[in-house]
């Protein structure tokens, strides 16, 4: 029987309030790219789990991904799928209330929220998919998640993932009845003050 792999992780904690973010990097990034907001004053109360995608990029250790091609355009799904919920099994909800856990998804990281933290049971404080897009024309959510706020930003002017990838996500989680906000913003591919300080105020004005 294959072993499933085991993510790679940081985990940063803070005595100052018994919230978490999961950090979930974009395509050949890898744990140390939320460092940055980690030292954020606007975070500074927050633990942190620093995720690194469990393949690498060219068989470089440093340049991670979150799934891999089984043949041409046929990615993995069900081996990612079991390792990201037993990581949150094993790690998160052991240490932290569902409610208490955000998680922040940048580009392919949102992604990673759309398919996988979307469909979750257990109800989580907080959901951001920046910059991202869906795998198909669907999101699974689990009516656990109906709640939940999922915070979607966007760069009008990026280049990488069109705006149009946000939108339409934003509008298979709104029929589908989802607690959903889409926010853009003048930037490119990243994520501008903007989007830190309302995902900071979401985080900080839940009870």
């Amino acid at each position: 029987m294959k072993q499933i792999k085991k993510l790679d992780f940081d985990f940063i904690e803070s005595k100052k309030t018994k919230k978490v973010i999961i950090a979930l990097h974009g395509w050949q990034g890898n744990k140390d790219s939320f460092l940055p907001l980690v030292k954020n004053s606007l975070f500074n109360e927050c633990s942190w789990f620093l995720l690194q995608g469990p393949y690498s990029v060219d068989n470089d250790p440093n340049r991670r991904t979150w799934s891999y091609e089984l043949e041409s355009n046929n990615w993995a799904y069900e081996e990612p799928k079991e390792i990201i919920y037993n990581f949150f099994q094993n790690e998160v909800f052991k240490k932290f209330e569902s409610k208490n856990i955000y998680v922040i998804g940048f580009s392919l990281g949102a992604l990673v929220c759309y398919e996988y933290i979307c469909s979750m049971k257990q109800p989580l404080g907080g959901i951001f998919p920046i910059s991202g897009f869906m795998k198909s024309n669907d999101i699974n959510l689990n009516p656990n998640q109906i709640e939940t706020p999922i915070i979607i930003g966007h760069g009008k002017n990026d280049t990488v993932v069109p705006l149009e990838k946000s939108m339409e996500a934003y509008e298979v989680l709104k029929r589908k009845k989802a607690n959903v906000e889409l926010i853009t913003y003048d930037a490119q591919h990243n994520i501008p003050i903007k989007m830190l300080t309302i995902i900071s105020k979401t985080i900080k004005n839940k009870p």
